[in-house]
């Protein structure tokens, strides 16, 4: 297993987390030579790539429409969509060679469900969504998957941060409260989740397990939703 990311400390602490199974390596994903030397440490170290999990992304400012900026938005398409495009056909040829590989793409409810603000972030992660449909049908018939991970409202360090924050402002509990309490007075000014309750991070790696695993082997070109059923349609 090989763990990307940017920062050295969370490479570290997650490749710890491995007990020894993965290797960490830093490089950043809107660069091609930074994708080129990190394809080339990948392949030195562990050979060649069977499961591909991109997960590089995120959101900047969450501008309205009146602030929209074009480079704002051409960073969001760089760092989400581009990245993964740019990976993605780095370790594609290993997997058609093998005739065996999986290509798991971490999008994001607001590729379907957009807000009213941050609309780059939406309408990249709308761009995932089509890019891997598109991929799914042109390496079908090489033993090839690819399909997409759409999750909900999950539970991360910086979604707690707001949760925390967001309690505080408004008077529904301390900073210090236990999460039970903060999740359940906020949930409901964020999201309307069917369960009451966010997403942990080991769902949503289960279900990229699952979709890694040979079990997975006939399913491609889907976009699976991990969000408790917070999206309308099918």
């Amino acid at each position: 297993m090989v763990i990307h990311g940017r920062d050295r400390i969370e490479v570290d602490r997650v490749v710890t987390a491995c007990a020894g199974r993965a290797e960490g390596i830093l490089a950043d994903l809107t660069r091609d030579e930074d994708v080129e030397r990190l394809a080339a440490k990948v392949e030195r170290h562990v050979g060649s790539i069977d499961i591909l999990v991109n997960n590089a992304g995120g959101s900047g400012p969450k501008s309205d429409w009146q602030g929209s900026d074009p480079a704002e938005w051409a960073a969001t398409y760089d760092r989400n969509v581009l990245a993964a495009l740019r990976v993605t056909t780095r370790f594609l040829p290993g997997m058609r060679r093998a005739r065996w590989g999986r290509v798991i793409n971490i999008s994001s409810g607001a590729a379907t469900m957009p807000p009213p603000a941050g609309a780059d972030y939406s309408g990249a992660k709308a761009a995932i969504n089509a890019m891997t449909a598109s991929l799914a049908k042109a390496v079908a018939a090489e033993g090839i998957t690819a399909n997409v991970i759409s999750p909900g409202t999950v539970r991360s360090a910086r979604l707690e941060s707001t949760f925390r924050k967001a309690a505080v402002d408004r008077g529904l509990a301390s900073r210090d409260a236990a999460w039970n309490e903060i999740e359940k007075s906020v949930l409901p000014i964020f999201a309307q989740v069917p369960v009451g309750r966010v997403g942990e991070l080991n769902e949503l790696a289960d279900a990229v397990a699952f979709l890694a695993s040979p079990r997975a082997s006939y399913i491609t070109g889907i976009n699976l939703r991990v969000d408790d059923g917070l999206s309308p349609v099918l």
